[in-house]
């Protein structure tokens, strides 16, 4: 199986079960702490983004088009989207929150790299 191909698939699966989780109107993830599901989105969203820079890793781009910034649009749409769809689920409601620990997730997994790949790239 191509590599690309590989990556791709990855990247859709995980957002579609992102997205039949989001849309299940009961979650029962036991609250173990206060704030616990903020970084639960952190984390979700976190992968999301760095399952993205490992499917287009293998593309060309043009010089033009950053890849850190289309995984940053394609991540947080993908988190807004999600959040305003769960506003129609019963037992399921728009948390601005929620959108601000995605957010988070997104661009700390994409700060970070950013900063190893410019950290290996002094290492040669």
């Amino acid at each position: 199986m191509n590599i690309k191909v590989f990556y791709w698939g990855i990247y859709i699966i995980y957002s579609i079960i992102v997205f039949l989780l989001s849309s299940r109107p009961e979650v029962e993830v036991k609250q173990i702490f206060y704030g616990q599901d903020k970084i639960i989105h952190f984390a979700i969203y976190g992968l999301h983004s760095y399952l993205g820079m490992l499917a287009i890793k293998e593309r060309n781009f043009n010089k033009k088009l950053n890849p850190y910034l289309l995984i940053l649009v394609i991540s947080f749409s993908f988190s807004l989207f999600n959040e305003v769809y769960q506003c129609f689920i019963p037992a399921r409601e728009f948390s601005p929150g929620d959108i601000i620990a995605n957010f988070l997730g997104i661009t700390t997994c994409l700060l970070l790299i950013y900063g190893l790949k410019v950290k290996k790239s002094a290492w040669h």
